[in-house]
């Protein structure tokens, strides 16, 4: 059996959770999963779609369209896709 552990980082806008979050996982050889990085890709698919940012049907159906492993963190930072991830982050 191996032992694993989840570290989760949680704060205001601005305050260095990515920064940390990226040293602790190349610290301890972890993976990463940027949740706020995520939410924006997420909501990006839903503006690119034309889809509605409050309607977990259509959230589900951009997320699965998702590939996580090709974020591209400029367009992904764009004060619009910021302002649509607020959105989408709130859906239950």
């Amino acid at each position: 059996m191996t032992d694993t552990f989840t570290i989760a980082i949680d704060g205001p806008a601005g305050a260095g959770k990515g920064t940390l979050a990226r040293r602790l996982a190349d610290h301890y050889r972890l993976n990463l999963l940027d949740t706020g990085l995520t939410y924006r890709a997420v909501a990006h698919k839903l503006l690119q779609l034309g889809l509605p940012l409050d309607n977990v049907s259509a959230a589900e159906t951009a997320a699965r369209q998702v590939d996580l492993s090709k974020l591209d963190r400029a367009v992904l930072s764009a004060h619009a896709v910021g302002e649509a991830a607020s959105k989408v982050a709130v859906i239950p």
